[in-house]
């Protein structure tokens, strides 16, 4: 009877690691990003916590931790327990400042576990409506007509996003343009409503209603094809560089080591939730498009992202810092 009793219990122990496994999750998860509250970030996180909350039986909690262009968020996500229960929500802005930022207490892309493209969004170049240029093509001859002279430009930050895709488009029209870094895109939204810098590259979010209040211009978007929400606005590469893209995107990621079953689970409750035409709704209400990915994909595209912008910093001799 002891020796029975015995070969029971230590069947029970040696099952507890699968059953821990199978009941995941058993507790509010956090859902980490690295912008300040209210912004489309902190938005688009949002819709997902809801979601993924009715999905998975638990409660998902936003928690943000903005400064450092995302790095105090991919430092504090590097830092957490491998158990899926800390995940974060990283858009291209992180495989930017990956590029920018030459010493970081965490490896940008070997220390993540990627879960799920969550949407894709265009970044949109945008002048005041009184601007000389209808289009980016215009813009780029009336840059290039005055090399002495650049246009200015503004961006949410030096080594942001927007920032390096005028950068890059600079080098392949073999023009320059003098940058003019904010904190945000409200700020440079009302330099380009006074007239006292030229254009900006920005999510649509941050301009939208100027542009329909007809105080703003929308010139072009840097998808690959023109956004839904935006079909009258042409693609960087129609405007005269064919096969260009460089889109904003979200994703879902856990810090390496999160168990694959786990992965899994958080991968198939994101695809779920993606296909709710709701969900599809909200998010394209703020100026993205639900797109989800296998979670290699979000590794791979943020590893392109990371080589992609380190050549234009260096072509362009930008310091890193």
């Amino acid at each position: 009877m002891l020796n029975r009793r015995a070969l029971l219990a230590g069947l029970s122990a040696s099952l507890l690691p699968f059953q821990a496994k199978a009941a995941w999750p058993e507790r509010s998860i956090t859902l980490l990003h690295g912008f300040a509250p209210g912004g489309g970030t902190d938005a688009t996180s949002r819709v997902l916590a809801e979601g993924l909350s009715k999905i998975l039986g638990q409660t998902v909690v936003v928690e943000t931790k903005p400064g450092a262009g995302t790095t105090l968020a991919g430092a504090q996500l590097a830092r957490s327990a491998p158990d899926g229960y800390t995940i974060s929500l990283i858009t291209a802005t992180y495989g930017a400042s990956s590029a920018f930022y030459k010493s970081l207490p965490y490896k940008p892309v070997d220390d993540l576990k990627g879960i799920c493209q969550v949407s894709e969004a265009p970044y949109m170049f945008s002048c005041n409506a009184d601007a000389p240029f209808k289009n980016l093509a215009e813009l780029i001859a009336s840059a290039k007509k005055q090399p002495d002279k650049p246009l200015t430009y503004g961006t949410p930050g030096v080594g942001s996003g927007p920032h390096l895709i005028v950068e890059q488009i600079g080098q392949l029209a073999g023009v320059k343009f003098q940058h003019i870094p904010f904190r945000g895109g409200a700020q440079a939204v009302v330099e380009v409503l006074a007239g006292r810098i030229d254009f900006m590259v920005d999510p649509p979010i941050s301009m939208i209603e100027q542009i329909k209040a007809g105080k703003f211009r929308a010139l072009a978007v840097t998808t690959a094809e023109r956004f839904p929400s935006f079909p009258d606005i042409p693609t960087v590469a129609e405007a005269g560089f064919p096969g260009y893209a460089a889109p904003g995107w979200y994703s879902l990621v856990g810090p390496i080591g999160v168990p694959d079953d786990v992965v899994a689970k958080l991968n198939a409750a994101t695809v779920t939730l993606l296909k709710d035409e709701s969900v599809k709704e909200r998010l394209l209400s703020l100026g993205s498009q639900a797109k989800a990915s296998q979670p290699k994909e979000v590794i791979d595209l943020l590893a392109s992202d990371v080589k992609r912008w380190s050549e234009v910093l260096e072509k362009a001799k930008i310091e890193r810092i």
